[in-house]
C-alpha cells in the first residue's frame, strides 16, 4: 500500500526558531482579555511554560513553578548559540485603548524568555507623540511592582501624555534605553536585538497608534 498521498501538510504548534517572534504554541490565543493569552507564557529550559498563578495554572500563587505546556529540554538556552538564543520580544501592546488630556499610560512589552530586573536605572521606552514625546518607565514586570531580583516576560512601562489632541505612536525599531534588565537564565545584559520592538513584531501584535484627546 501507498500511503504517501496521504501524508497532510500541517502548521507546527510551535517552533523554536532563535530570534523567532512566532514561536509560542499556536493554541494559545492572542487576546490580552483572555486567560490563555500568548504573553503568558515563555520558554523556560523545561519548555514552554504559562506564568505562575495565571488564571490559567489553576493556581493563585504567583511563586509556584510554572506550568509546563511543552516539555522541550534546553528550549531558551543559556547563550546566544543555544536554545532560542537570548531573550526576543515578541508583543508590543498599549494599556489603554485612548487617553483623555494628562493622564497615566502604560506599554507592555514581552519577551519570548523571562527576564531580570537588576536594580540600578529602570529602563525606559521612548514614545513618539504629535505633540512632545515622551519617556515611560519601568514600572512593573509581570504586574508586580519592580524590584531588584524580579523576573518575568512581561514590561509594563509607564508614563503621562503631555499634549492633547495629539498622536502617540512607537517607532518601528525603537531600542529599549538604559535597561537594567538582564537575561533571566544567566543574569547576562540584554543585547541590542533583545531591546530593539522591530516592524515585524508591532505587526504580530496587531499595532495601531493611540488618541489623547481634550478633556
Amino acid at each position: 500500500l501507498n500511503f504517501n498521498n496521504n501524508k497532510e501538510n500541517k502548521m507546527p504548534l510551535w517552533t523554536n526558531t532563535a530570534a523567532g517572534i512566532t514561536n509560542k504554541p499556536k493554541f494559545l490565543t492572542d487576546d490580552a482579555n483572555s486567560n490563555y493569552d500568548r504573553t503568558l507564557c515563555y520558554a523556560t529550559n523545561q519548555g514552554w511554560v504559562m506564568r505562575a498563578g495565571s488564571a490559567a495554572t489553576g493556581n493563585g500563587n504567583t511563586g509556584a513553578q510554572e506550568e509546563v505546556l511543552v516539555a522541550i529540554g534546553g528550549l531558551a538556552g543559556t547563550s546566544t548559540s543555544t536554545g532560542l538564543g537570548r531573550p526576543t520580544i515578541t508583543r508590543v501592546r498599549w494599556g489603554e485603548s485612548a487617553y483623555t488630556g494628562a493622564v497615566a499610560i502604560t506599554v507592555n512589552v514581552t519577551w519570548d524568555e523571562a527576564v531580570l530586573y537588576d536594580a540600578g536605572t529602570a529602563a525606559t521606552l521612548a514614545i513618539v507623540s504629535t505633540g512632545t514625546n515622551i519617556t515611560a518607565t519601568a514600572t512593573h514586570i509581570d504586574g508586580v511592582s519592580i524590584a531588584d531580583g524580579l523576573t518575568g516576560a512581561t514590561v509594563t512601562f509607564t508614563g503621562t501624555t503631555v499634549d492633547e489632541n495629539c498622536t502617540l505612536s512607537i517607532a518601528d525599531d525603537t531600542v529599549i534605553g538604559d535597561p537594567d534588565l538582564k537575561d533571566a537564565i544567566d543574569g547576562t545584559a540584554l543585547n541590542s536585538a533583545s531591546k530593539t520592538i522591530t516592524a515585524a513584531v508591532k505587526t504580530a501584535s496587531g499595532y495601531a497608534t493611540r488618541a489623547v484627546t481634550a478633556s
